[in-house]
């Protein structure tokens, strides 16, 4: 098992063709170079060498915060079938955020919960698998038990996401003046 805090980790099973990975490894264009990365989904505001369509290099980006109200749960299908498209066209696929440790590794396994239908819990321990370090927070494992509930759909308009959004608003602090 690996215990490196590296830049990169490939998850298993997926025969170096999906990593999770850290904001400098999407910077990094000696990175992104030696494993031919050709997809990449950024979890953040923050720039990469990506963000240019002339890096040849598709791009997903979810500008989503690393805080547990933040809404991950409704860009999951998206972030999975980006996943899913990639790797079933032969790319080579980053997931990222700034750390490598809660948004990607949620989107990661979200995408291993619709893919080959494991539990939040099963999908996580594939994940650890290779970079053991990995640390969801609490309001991202609410959302993939909800994802895996909502059979893998949520949408403004599905009663369980709807009941979840209104809960986190009933409790966000007021910020208006």
């Amino acid at each position: 098992m690996s215990t490196s805090w590296g830049k990169i980790n490939p998850i298993a099973g997926f025969e170096d063709r999906l990593y999770l990975g850290t904001l400098d490894a999407a910077i990094s264009p000696r990175t992104l170079s030696d494993r031919r990365i050709t997809h990449i989904v950024s979890l953040g505001r923050e720039p990469i060498p990506a963000d240019n369509p002339a890096s040849g290099i598709q791009h997903l980006r979810i500008p989503v915060e690393d805080v547990d109200y933040a809404d991950l749960l409704i860009h999951l299908p998206t972030t999975s079938r980006f996943i899913y498209n990639a790797l079933n066209n032969r790319g080579i696929v980053l997931v990222h955020c700034v750390q490598g440790l809660s948004r990607s590794a949620a989107v990661i396994a979200a995408y291993l919960m619709w893919s080959k239908r494991l539990s939040p819990t099963d999908a996580i321990a594939e994940i650890r698998k290779t970079r053991e370090q990995v640390w969801i927070n609490p309001g991202f494992m609410e959302q993939l038990v909800l994802f895996e509930l909502c059979q893998y759909a949520p949408s403004p308009q599905e009663g369980i996401y709807v009941k979840w959004r209104q809960r986190i608003e009933r409790n966000l602090p007021n910020t208006a003046s």
